[in-house]
Protein backbone atom coordinates (compact mmCIF):
# COMPACT_ATOMS: atom_id res chain seq x y z
CA UNK A 1 0.00 0.00 0.00
CA UNK A 2 1.49 3.39 -0.91
CA UNK A 3 2.32 5.74 1.98
CA UNK A 4 0.27 8.48 0.37
CA UNK A 5 -3.48 8.28 0.77
CA UNK A 6 -5.42 10.25 -1.86
CA UNK A 7 -7.43 13.07 -0.35
CA UNK A 8 -11.15 12.30 -0.30
CA UNK A 9 -14.36 12.98 1.60
CA UNK A 10 -14.16 16.70 0.91
CA UNK A 11 -17.43 18.59 1.23
CA UNK A 12 -18.50 21.40 -1.04
CA UNK A 13 -18.26 24.77 0.64
CA UNK A 14 -20.99 27.34 -0.03
CA UNK A 15 -21.34 26.81 -3.72
CA UNK A 16 -22.06 29.78 -5.90
CA UNK A 17 -24.14 29.36 -9.02
CA UNK A 18 -23.16 30.41 -12.53
CA UNK A 19 -26.09 31.42 -14.71
CA UNK A 20 -24.95 31.10 -18.29
CA UNK A 21 -28.26 31.31 -20.14
CA UNK A 22 -29.46 34.58 -18.54
CA UNK A 23 -25.98 35.99 -19.01
CA UNK A 24 -25.89 35.03 -22.68
CA UNK A 25 -29.38 36.42 -23.22
CA UNK A 26 -28.40 39.69 -21.57
CA UNK A 27 -25.22 39.85 -23.61
CA UNK A 28 -27.09 39.31 -26.87
CA UNK A 29 -29.53 42.04 -25.94
CA UNK A 30 -26.66 44.38 -25.16
CA UNK A 31 -24.96 43.59 -28.47
CA UNK A 32 -28.14 44.34 -30.41
CA UNK A 33 -28.65 47.62 -28.54
CA UNK A 34 -25.04 48.72 -29.02
CA UNK A 35 -25.16 47.80 -32.69
CA UNK A 36 -28.16 50.06 -33.21
CA UNK A 37 -26.42 52.93 -31.49
CA UNK A 38 -23.20 52.44 -33.42
CA UNK A 39 -25.04 52.37 -36.75
CA UNK A 40 -26.80 55.62 -35.91
CA UNK A 41 -24.04 57.63 -34.23
CA UNK A 42 -20.71 55.77 -34.24
CA UNK A 43 -18.53 58.68 -33.12
CA UNK A 44 -20.90 59.78 -30.35
CA UNK A 45 -21.10 56.24 -29.04
CA UNK A 46 -17.33 55.96 -28.78
CA UNK A 47 -17.08 59.36 -27.10
CA UNK A 48 -19.80 58.47 -24.61
CA UNK A 49 -18.02 55.23 -23.66
CA UNK A 50 -14.92 57.20 -22.77
CA UNK A 51 -16.85 59.85 -20.86
CA UNK A 52 -18.59 57.20 -18.76
CA UNK A 53 -15.31 56.30 -17.10
CA UNK A 54 -14.81 59.27 -14.74
CA UNK A 55 -12.91 57.01 -12.40
CA UNK A 56 -10.21 56.26 -14.93
CA UNK A 57 -7.53 57.95 -12.85
CA UNK A 58 -4.06 56.49 -12.96
CA UNK A 59 -3.62 53.49 -10.68
CA UNK A 60 -0.52 55.23 -9.31
CA UNK A 61 -2.85 57.56 -7.37
CA UNK A 62 -4.10 54.62 -5.32
CA UNK A 63 -2.27 53.68 -2.11
CA UNK A 64 -0.24 50.48 -2.17
CA UNK A 65 -2.28 49.06 0.72
CA UNK A 66 -5.82 49.73 1.86
CA UNK A 67 -8.43 48.14 4.10
CA UNK A 68 -11.85 49.57 4.90
CA UNK A 69 -12.14 50.81 8.47
CA UNK A 70 -14.50 49.54 11.14
CA UNK A 71 -14.76 46.03 9.71
CA UNK A 72 -17.53 43.93 11.22
CA UNK A 73 -16.39 40.42 12.21
CA UNK A 74 -16.55 37.22 10.24
CA UNK A 75 -19.07 34.47 11.06
CA UNK A 76 -19.01 30.68 10.78
CA UNK A 77 -21.27 29.05 8.19
CA UNK A 78 -20.47 25.70 9.85
CA UNK A 79 -21.34 22.68 7.69
CA UNK A 80 -23.84 24.39 5.43
CA UNK A 81 -23.29 25.43 1.81
CA UNK A 82 -24.81 28.89 2.19
CA UNK A 83 -21.71 31.05 1.71
CA UNK A 84 -23.78 33.45 -0.43
CA UNK A 85 -26.05 34.04 2.60
CA UNK A 86 -23.07 34.88 4.80
CA UNK A 87 -21.57 37.16 2.17
CA UNK A 88 -24.91 38.98 2.09
CA UNK A 89 -25.18 39.22 5.89
CA UNK A 90 -21.65 40.63 6.05
CA UNK A 91 -22.60 43.41 3.64
CA UNK A 92 -25.81 44.21 5.57
CA UNK A 93 -24.07 44.32 8.95
CA UNK A 94 -21.38 46.57 7.58
CA UNK A 95 -23.85 48.91 5.85
CA UNK A 96 -26.01 49.19 8.98
CA UNK A 97 -23.03 50.35 10.98
CA UNK A 98 -21.69 52.79 8.35
CA UNK A 99 -25.09 54.27 7.54
CA UNK A 100 -25.82 54.90 11.22
CA UNK A 101 -22.35 56.23 12.06
CA UNK A 102 -22.46 58.70 9.16
CA UNK A 103 -25.70 60.20 10.55
CA UNK A 104 -24.76 60.13 14.22
CA UNK A 105 -27.27 57.39 14.99
CA UNK A 106 -24.82 54.62 15.89
CA UNK A 107 -21.66 54.29 18.00
CA UNK A 108 -18.65 53.85 15.65
CA UNK A 109 -17.05 51.45 18.15
CA UNK A 110 -19.99 49.04 17.90
CA UNK A 111 -21.62 46.74 15.37
CA UNK A 112 -24.97 44.94 15.20
CA UNK A 113 -24.85 41.18 14.73
CA UNK A 114 -27.64 40.02 12.42
CA UNK A 115 -29.22 36.56 12.35
CA UNK A 116 -28.08 34.40 9.44
CA UNK A 117 -30.82 31.92 10.28
CA UNK A 118 -33.58 34.55 10.06
CA UNK A 119 -32.14 36.03 6.88
CA UNK A 120 -32.02 32.59 5.28
CA UNK A 121 -35.64 31.92 6.25
CA UNK A 122 -36.71 35.23 4.71
CA UNK A 123 -34.91 34.39 1.47
CA UNK A 124 -36.53 30.94 1.31
CA UNK A 125 -40.00 32.40 1.93
CA UNK A 126 -39.65 35.15 -0.67
CA UNK A 127 -38.00 32.92 -3.27
CA UNK A 128 -40.84 30.44 -2.90
CA UNK A 129 -43.37 33.22 -3.57
CA UNK A 130 -41.41 35.26 -6.12
CA UNK A 131 -38.63 33.03 -7.55
CA UNK A 132 -35.96 34.39 -9.83
CA UNK A 133 -32.89 32.84 -11.42
CA UNK A 134 -30.66 33.87 -8.49
CA UNK A 135 -32.72 31.91 -5.91
CA UNK A 136 -31.62 28.51 -4.60
CA UNK A 137 -33.36 25.67 -6.41
CA UNK A 138 -33.43 21.89 -6.52
CA UNK A 139 -34.23 19.40 -9.26
CA UNK A 140 -37.72 17.96 -8.87
CA UNK A 141 -39.59 15.12 -10.58
CA UNK A 142 -39.02 14.85 -14.33
CA UNK A 143 -36.41 17.60 -14.15
CA UNK A 144 -38.77 20.24 -12.78
CA UNK A 145 -37.56 23.10 -10.57
CA UNK A 146 -38.27 23.19 -6.85
CA UNK A 147 -37.62 26.73 -5.67
CA UNK A 148 -36.23 27.48 -2.21
CA UNK A 149 -36.35 24.00 -0.75
CA UNK A 150 -33.00 24.59 1.00
CA UNK A 151 -30.59 27.51 1.25
CA UNK A 152 -27.91 25.61 -0.64
CA UNK A 153 -30.09 24.15 -3.35
CA UNK A 154 -28.73 21.94 -6.08
CA UNK A 155 -25.98 24.29 -7.17
CA UNK A 156 -25.94 27.05 -4.59
CA UNK A 157 -27.39 30.53 -4.97
CA UNK A 158 -26.05 33.98 -5.77
CA UNK A 159 -24.68 36.65 -3.45
CA UNK A 160 -26.48 39.36 -5.47
CA UNK A 161 -29.89 37.87 -4.68
CA UNK A 162 -30.79 40.27 -1.86
CA UNK A 163 -30.50 43.24 -4.20
CA UNK A 164 -33.26 41.86 -6.44
CA UNK A 165 -35.56 40.01 -4.05
CA UNK A 166 -38.81 41.87 -3.40
CA UNK A 167 -39.62 42.35 0.28
CA UNK A 168 -36.26 41.26 1.69
CA UNK A 169 -35.66 44.68 3.24
CA UNK A 170 -38.86 44.39 5.28
CA UNK A 171 -38.27 40.98 6.88
CA UNK A 172 -34.65 39.96 6.20
CA UNK A 173 -32.71 41.89 8.84
CA UNK A 174 -33.34 40.54 12.35
CA UNK A 175 -30.97 40.67 15.36
CA UNK A 176 -28.96 37.52 15.98
CA UNK A 177 -30.51 36.58 19.34
CA UNK A 178 -33.86 35.73 17.74
CA UNK A 179 -32.71 32.11 17.27
CA UNK A 180 -29.67 29.90 16.75
CA UNK A 181 -28.14 29.18 13.37
CA UNK A 182 -28.64 25.55 12.34
CA UNK A 183 -25.14 24.06 11.92
CA UNK A 184 -26.13 21.40 9.37
CA UNK A 185 -28.17 21.60 6.16
CA UNK A 186 -31.74 20.36 5.84
CA UNK A 187 -35.02 21.76 4.57
CA UNK A 188 -36.62 21.56 8.03
CA UNK A 189 -33.78 22.76 10.29
CA UNK A 190 -33.01 25.65 7.97
CA UNK A 191 -36.52 27.00 8.64
CA UNK A 192 -36.46 26.58 12.43
CA UNK A 193 -36.61 29.86 14.35
CA UNK A 194 -39.07 29.83 17.24
CA UNK A 195 -40.76 33.17 17.78
CA UNK A 196 -39.54 34.72 14.53
CA UNK A 197 -43.03 35.71 13.35
CA UNK A 198 -43.69 37.61 16.59
CA UNK A 199 -40.29 39.29 16.53
CA UNK A 200 -40.89 40.46 12.96
CA UNK A 201 -44.05 42.33 14.01
CA UNK A 202 -42.08 44.67 16.28
CA UNK A 203 -38.71 44.48 14.52
CA UNK A 204 -37.41 48.02 13.75
CA UNK A 205 -34.78 46.94 11.18
CA UNK A 206 -35.68 47.85 7.60
CA UNK A 207 -33.43 48.54 4.62
CA UNK A 208 -33.61 49.32 0.93
CA UNK A 209 -31.06 48.43 -1.75
CA UNK A 210 -31.11 51.45 -4.03
CA UNK A 211 -28.33 50.39 -6.38
CA UNK A 212 -25.32 48.20 -7.06
CA UNK A 213 -22.23 48.22 -9.24
CA UNK A 214 -20.01 45.44 -10.54
CA UNK A 215 -16.24 45.60 -11.00
CA UNK A 216 -13.92 43.35 -12.98
CA UNK A 217 -10.57 45.12 -13.46
CA UNK A 218 -7.98 45.27 -10.71
CA UNK A 219 -7.78 49.05 -10.56
CA UNK A 220 -11.58 49.38 -10.52
CA UNK A 221 -11.89 47.00 -7.57
CA UNK A 222 -9.19 48.83 -5.64
CA UNK A 223 -10.76 52.19 -6.40
CA UNK A 224 -14.22 50.95 -5.38
CA UNK A 225 -12.86 49.88 -2.00
CA UNK A 226 -11.07 53.16 -1.38
CA UNK A 227 -13.75 55.54 -2.60
CA UNK A 228 -16.73 53.58 -1.38
CA UNK A 229 -15.15 52.70 1.95
CA UNK A 230 -17.24 49.52 2.16
CA UNK A 231 -16.65 45.80 1.55
CA UNK A 232 -17.61 44.19 -1.74
CA UNK A 233 -19.19 40.82 -2.41
CA UNK A 234 -17.08 38.39 -4.40
CA UNK A 235 -18.32 35.31 -6.23
CA UNK A 236 -15.47 33.13 -7.43
CA UNK A 237 -14.75 29.60 -8.60
CA UNK A 238 -12.44 27.32 -6.62
CA UNK A 239 -9.88 24.85 -7.94
CA UNK A 240 -7.81 21.89 -6.84
CA UNK A 241 -4.08 22.40 -6.29
CA UNK A 242 -2.19 19.32 -7.57
CA UNK A 243 0.88 18.05 -5.71
CA UNK A 244 3.04 15.16 -6.90
CA UNK A 245 4.32 13.01 -4.04
CA UNK A 246 7.40 10.89 -4.88
CA UNK A 247 6.92 7.14 -4.59
CA UNK A 248 9.99 4.92 -4.29
CA UNK A 249 11.69 2.78 -1.66
CA UNK A 250 13.49 5.75 -0.10
CA UNK A 251 10.11 7.06 1.06
CA UNK A 252 8.60 3.71 2.01
CA UNK A 253 6.41 3.62 -1.06
CA UNK A 254 5.93 0.64 -3.35
CA UNK A 255 5.35 1.82 -6.94
CA UNK A 256 3.82 -1.53 -7.89
CA UNK A 257 0.99 -0.91 -5.39
CA UNK A 258 0.54 2.80 -6.09
CA UNK A 259 -1.55 4.66 -8.64
CA UNK A 260 1.43 6.13 -10.43
CA UNK A 261 1.40 9.24 -12.57
CA UNK A 262 4.28 10.93 -14.36
CA UNK A 263 6.46 13.01 -12.06
CA UNK A 264 7.24 16.67 -12.79
CA UNK A 265 10.43 17.43 -14.67
CA UNK A 266 12.00 19.29 -11.75
CA UNK A 267 15.51 18.22 -10.75
CA UNK A 268 14.39 16.91 -7.37
CA UNK A 269 12.36 14.14 -9.09
CA UNK A 270 15.36 12.83 -11.03
CA UNK A 271 15.50 9.04 -10.73
CA UNK A 272 11.91 8.78 -9.47
CA UNK A 273 9.65 7.00 -11.94
CA UNK A 274 6.42 7.02 -9.93
CA UNK A 275 4.54 9.88 -8.31
CA UNK A 276 1.19 9.88 -6.53
CA UNK A 277 -1.12 12.77 -7.43
CA UNK A 278 -2.61 14.44 -4.35
CA UNK A 279 -5.16 17.17 -5.04
CA UNK A 280 -5.46 19.75 -2.28
CA UNK A 281 -7.88 22.65 -1.77
CA UNK A 282 -6.57 25.99 -3.01
CA UNK A 283 -6.62 27.64 0.43
CA UNK A 284 -3.71 27.00 2.80
CA UNK A 285 -3.78 27.04 6.61
CA UNK A 286 -2.12 30.44 6.34
CA UNK A 287 -5.34 31.66 4.74
CA UNK A 288 -3.72 32.15 1.35
CA UNK A 289 -5.66 31.27 -1.81
CA UNK A 290 -3.25 30.04 -4.47
CA UNK A 291 -2.76 28.22 -7.73
CA UNK A 292 0.36 26.43 -8.90
CA UNK A 293 1.90 28.02 -11.95
CA UNK A 294 2.02 25.74 -14.96
CA UNK A 295 -0.52 23.26 -13.60
CA UNK A 296 -4.05 22.79 -15.01
CA UNK A 297 -6.86 24.71 -13.28
CA UNK A 298 -9.32 21.96 -12.31
CA UNK A 299 -12.62 23.29 -10.99
CA UNK A 300 -13.72 22.20 -7.51
CA UNK A 301 -16.78 24.36 -6.84
CA UNK A 302 -17.55 27.97 -6.01
CA UNK A 303 -17.56 30.31 -3.06
CA UNK A 304 -18.81 33.75 -2.03
CA UNK A 305 -16.95 36.08 0.35
CA UNK A 306 -16.36 39.78 0.95
CA UNK A 307 -13.39 41.77 -0.36
CA UNK A 308 -12.40 44.21 2.40
CA UNK A 309 -9.05 45.53 1.21
CA UNK A 310 -5.93 44.94 -0.83
CA UNK A 311 -2.15 44.98 -0.56
CA UNK A 312 0.25 45.45 -3.44
CA UNK A 313 3.20 44.38 -1.26
CA UNK A 314 2.14 41.23 0.62
CA UNK A 315 3.98 38.15 -0.67
CA UNK A 316 2.41 34.71 -0.36
CA UNK A 317 4.20 31.43 0.28
CA UNK A 318 3.73 30.70 -3.42
CA UNK A 319 5.71 33.74 -4.53
CA UNK A 320 2.69 35.80 -5.58
CA UNK A 321 2.99 39.49 -4.71
CA UNK A 322 -0.10 41.63 -4.16
CA UNK A 323 -3.75 40.70 -3.86
CA UNK A 324 -7.10 41.18 -2.13
CA UNK A 325 -7.93 40.75 1.56
CA UNK A 326 -11.04 38.61 2.02
CA UNK A 327 -13.48 38.19 4.90
CA UNK A 328 -14.26 34.48 4.86
CA UNK A 329 -16.81 32.41 6.82
CA UNK A 330 -14.98 29.19 7.73
CA UNK A 331 -14.15 28.01 11.23
CA UNK A 332 -10.42 27.58 11.87
CA UNK A 333 -8.93 24.28 13.03
CA UNK A 334 -9.42 20.64 12.10
CA UNK A 335 -12.44 18.78 10.76
CA UNK A 336 -13.73 18.08 7.27
CA UNK A 337 -15.67 21.00 5.89
CA UNK A 338 -15.74 23.46 2.99
CA UNK A 339 -13.29 21.44 0.95
CA UNK A 340 -10.56 21.47 3.59
CA UNK A 341 -9.60 19.14 6.43
CA UNK A 342 -7.63 21.84 8.24
CA UNK A 343 -8.13 25.59 8.09
CA UNK A 344 -6.50 28.79 9.32
CA UNK A 345 -6.92 32.54 9.00
CA UNK A 346 -5.52 35.88 10.13
CA UNK A 347 -6.56 39.42 10.91
CA UNK A 348 -6.91 41.90 8.07
CA UNK A 349 -4.03 43.83 9.65
CA UNK A 350 -1.75 40.82 9.14
CA UNK A 351 -2.16 40.88 5.36
CA UNK A 352 -1.82 44.67 5.50
CA UNK A 353 1.56 44.07 7.20
CA UNK A 354 0.53 46.36 10.05
CA UNK A 355 1.06 43.92 12.91
CA UNK A 356 4.03 41.96 14.22
CA UNK A 357 4.06 38.17 14.12
CA UNK A 358 4.03 38.13 17.92
CA UNK A 359 1.00 40.38 18.23
CA UNK A 360 -0.79 38.43 15.50
CA UNK A 361 -0.10 35.15 17.29
CA UNK A 362 -1.75 36.52 20.44
CA UNK A 363 -5.00 36.97 18.47
CA UNK A 364 -4.85 34.35 15.71
CA UNK A 365 -2.34 31.73 16.94
CA UNK A 366 -3.40 29.11 14.36
CA UNK A 367 -1.82 26.43 16.54
CA UNK A 368 -3.01 23.61 14.30
CA UNK A 369 -0.88 25.01 11.50
CA UNK A 370 2.69 23.60 11.40
CA UNK A 371 3.85 27.16 10.77
CA UNK A 372 3.04 27.75 14.44
CA UNK A 373 5.09 24.85 15.83
CA UNK A 374 8.33 25.52 17.72
CA UNK A 375 11.24 23.30 16.56
CA UNK A 376 13.83 21.78 18.91
CA UNK A 377 16.63 19.22 18.53
CA UNK A 378 16.94 17.11 21.71
CA UNK A 379 14.68 16.04 24.54
CA UNK A 380 16.70 18.18 26.94
CA UNK A 381 16.33 21.26 24.77
CA UNK A 382 12.66 20.61 24.08
CA UNK A 383 11.88 20.32 27.80
CA UNK A 384 14.03 23.25 28.88
CA UNK A 385 12.47 26.29 30.56
CA UNK A 386 14.34 28.56 28.16
CA UNK A 387 12.69 27.08 25.09
CA UNK A 388 9.28 27.11 26.75
CA UNK A 389 9.65 30.84 27.36
CA UNK A 390 10.73 31.36 23.73
CA UNK A 391 7.76 29.37 22.42
CA UNK A 392 5.33 31.24 24.66
CA UNK A 393 6.67 34.65 23.65
CA UNK A 394 6.50 33.80 19.95
CA UNK A 395 3.01 32.28 20.22
CA UNK A 396 4.12 28.84 19.06
CA UNK A 397 3.18 25.33 20.15
CA UNK A 398 5.96 23.14 21.53
CA UNK A 399 4.45 19.82 22.60
CA UNK A 400 2.74 17.75 19.90
CA UNK A 401 0.87 14.47 19.89
CA UNK A 402 0.14 12.01 17.13
CA UNK A 403 -3.43 12.01 15.79
CA UNK A 404 -2.73 9.74 12.77
CA UNK A 405 -5.92 10.62 10.85
CA UNK A 406 -4.91 8.56 7.83
CA UNK A 407 -5.65 11.50 5.53
CA UNK A 408 -2.19 12.68 4.53
CA UNK A 409 -0.51 9.29 5.03
CA UNK A 410 -1.99 5.83 5.63
CA UNK A 411 -2.61 5.04 9.27
CA UNK A 412 0.52 3.95 11.10
CA UNK A 413 2.60 7.03 10.32
CA UNK A 414 2.84 7.42 14.12
CA UNK A 415 1.19 5.93 17.19
CA UNK A 416 -1.93 7.87 18.13
CA UNK A 417 -1.63 9.70 21.42
CA UNK A 418 2.17 9.55 21.66
CA UNK A 419 4.06 12.77 22.37
CA UNK A 420 6.41 14.33 19.83
CA UNK A 421 8.40 17.46 19.11
CA UNK A 422 9.07 19.03 15.72
CA UNK A 423 12.79 18.95 14.91
CA UNK A 424 12.81 20.66 11.53
CA UNK A 425 11.14 21.04 8.15
CA UNK A 426 13.42 21.08 5.13
CA UNK A 427 12.47 22.26 1.65
CA UNK A 428 12.48 19.22 -0.62
CA UNK A 429 11.24 20.91 -3.77
CA UNK A 430 8.01 21.33 -5.72
CA UNK A 431 6.41 23.01 -2.64
CA UNK A 432 6.97 19.87 -0.54
CA UNK A 433 8.89 19.54 2.74
CA UNK A 434 10.61 16.71 4.57
CA UNK A 435 9.78 17.03 8.27
CA UNK A 436 11.44 15.23 11.17
CA UNK A 437 9.99 14.64 14.63
CA UNK A 438 11.41 13.59 17.98
CA UNK A 439 9.60 10.98 20.08
CA UNK A 440 9.12 12.42 23.57
CA UNK A 441 9.69 9.25 25.60
CA UNK A 442 12.42 7.74 27.76
CA UNK A 443 14.15 6.30 24.71
CA UNK A 444 14.08 9.22 22.29
CA UNK A 445 14.18 8.49 18.59
CA UNK A 446 13.64 10.42 15.41
CA UNK A 447 11.15 9.94 12.58
CA UNK A 448 11.32 11.73 9.25
CA UNK A 449 8.23 11.75 7.07
CA UNK A 450 8.33 11.53 3.26
CA UNK A 451 7.91 14.78 1.29
CA UNK A 452 4.53 16.33 2.06
CA UNK A 453 2.93 19.76 2.09
CA UNK A 454 3.13 21.74 5.32
CA UNK A 455 -0.62 21.49 5.80
CA UNK A 456 -0.44 17.70 5.56
CA UNK A 457 1.45 17.66 8.86
CA UNK A 458 -1.63 19.04 10.63
CA UNK A 459 -3.43 15.78 9.79
CA UNK A 460 -0.71 13.68 11.45
CA UNK A 461 0.19 15.71 14.55
CA UNK A 462 -1.54 18.39 16.61
CA UNK A 463 -0.42 20.63 19.50
CA UNK A 464 -1.34 19.36 22.95
CA UNK A 465 -2.89 22.71 23.92
CA UNK A 466 -4.42 23.69 20.57
CA UNK A 467 -8.02 23.81 21.78
CA UNK A 468 -7.06 25.93 24.79
CA UNK A 469 -5.83 28.75 22.54
CA UNK A 470 -8.27 29.10 19.63
CA UNK A 471 -8.30 31.95 17.16
CA UNK A 472 -10.33 34.97 18.28
CA UNK A 473 -13.45 34.77 16.07
CA UNK A 474 -14.19 38.51 16.29
CA UNK A 475 -10.74 39.39 14.92
CA UNK A 476 -9.62 36.49 12.72
CA UNK A 477 -11.38 34.96 9.73
CA UNK A 478 -9.59 36.90 6.97
CA UNK A 479 -7.86 35.37 3.95
CA UNK A 480 -5.74 36.62 1.06
CA UNK A 481 -6.01 35.89 -2.67
CA UNK A 482 -3.24 37.10 -4.93
CA UNK A 483 -4.01 39.19 -7.98
CA UNK A 484 -2.36 36.49 -10.07
CA UNK A 485 -4.62 33.71 -8.74
CA UNK A 486 -7.73 35.90 -8.92
CA UNK A 487 -7.07 36.87 -12.51
CA UNK A 488 -6.06 33.34 -13.53
CA UNK A 489 -9.47 32.08 -12.35
CA UNK A 490 -11.16 35.03 -13.99
CA UNK A 491 -9.50 34.29 -17.33
CA UNK A 492 -10.00 30.51 -17.19
CA UNK A 493 -13.56 30.20 -15.85
CA UNK A 494 -15.13 33.67 -15.91
CA UNK A 495 -17.90 34.50 -13.46
CA UNK A 496 -15.50 36.19 -11.04
CA UNK A 497 -17.61 39.13 -9.91
CA UNK A 498 -16.94 41.84 -7.32
CA UNK A 499 -19.88 44.12 -6.46
CA UNK A 500 -20.74 47.09 -4.29
CA UNK A 501 -24.20 48.10 -3.04
CA UNK A 502 -26.00 51.25 -2.06
CA UNK A 503 -28.08 50.38 1.01
CA UNK A 504 -30.27 52.75 3.00
CA UNK A 505 -31.62 51.99 6.48
CA UNK A 506 -34.76 53.50 7.96
CA UNK A 507 -34.26 56.03 10.76
CA UNK A 508 -36.27 53.79 13.07
CA UNK A 509 -33.74 50.96 12.58
CA UNK A 510 -31.51 52.58 15.20
CA UNK A 511 -32.24 52.43 18.92
CA UNK A 512 -31.00 56.00 19.32
CA UNK A 513 -34.05 57.11 17.33
CA UNK A 514 -36.56 55.17 19.38
CA UNK A 515 -39.33 57.53 20.39
CA UNK A 516 -41.63 57.31 23.36
CA UNK A 517 -44.54 55.01 22.65
CA UNK A 518 -42.81 53.44 19.66
CA UNK A 519 -44.40 50.27 18.37
CA UNK A 520 -40.95 48.80 17.74
CA UNK A 521 -39.11 46.58 20.21
CA UNK A 522 -35.41 47.43 20.46
CA UNK A 523 -34.48 44.85 23.10
CA UNK A 524 -32.84 42.46 20.63
CA UNK A 525 -31.15 45.32 18.78
CA UNK A 526 -29.63 46.46 22.06
CA UNK A 527 -28.64 42.94 23.11
CA UNK A 528 -26.90 42.20 19.80
CA UNK A 529 -25.05 45.52 19.56
CA UNK A 530 -21.48 44.46 20.35
CA UNK A 531 -18.02 46.00 20.62
CA UNK A 532 -15.70 45.94 17.64
CA UNK A 533 -12.35 44.32 18.41
CA UNK A 534 -9.49 46.83 18.32
CA UNK A 535 -6.05 45.34 17.74
CA UNK A 536 -3.03 46.59 19.62
CA UNK A 537 -0.47 47.43 16.95
CA UNK A 538 2.63 47.67 19.14
CA UNK A 539 5.06 47.08 16.29
CA UNK A 540 6.89 44.57 18.47
CA UNK A 541 5.54 42.20 21.10
CA UNK A 542 6.36 43.51 24.54
CA UNK A 543 8.50 41.29 26.81
CA UNK A 544 6.89 39.20 29.54
CA UNK A 545 8.28 39.59 33.08
CA UNK A 546 9.23 36.48 35.06
CA UNK A 547 9.99 36.01 38.75
CA UNK A 548 13.56 34.87 39.38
Amino acid sequence: MPPFAPDSDYLYFGRRRSYWLPAIASLLGLVVAMQAVLLARPLAAVTLAAEQCPESLSSTTLPARFVVDGLTPSADQMNRGDCWLFATAGILEDSYRRYGVARGWFDPKKFLRLSRQALGIAVLELCADHPNSLCPSNIGPSGSIIWAETAEGYDGADEHLFAYLRGIGEIGAVPNSVCSYAPNPGKDVERECNGLSEVRKANPLHFTVSGSRTFYARDEIKRALQRGGSPLTLGIGMIWAPFYLPCDSRYGCDPSAAQCVACPLERVYRGIDCCVLSNKPMVSMKGEWFHIRGEPLASEGGHAVNIVGYSDTYRTEWGHVGGYILRNTWRDGLGIGHGLKARGSHTAAYYMQQISDGDEASVCPNLHSPRSWQPCSTVAECRSAVLRVEATNSGKALELRCIDTGSALPKGACTAGEGHYLVNTTEWGSSLQVSCFLHADESPSYTCLPPLTLDDLALIYEPVNADALPNEPLACGYNFISYETYEALQARFGGVIASSYEIEWSKESYASNAGAGSAFNYSLVTADTLDLVKLKLTGFKQPTEYTV
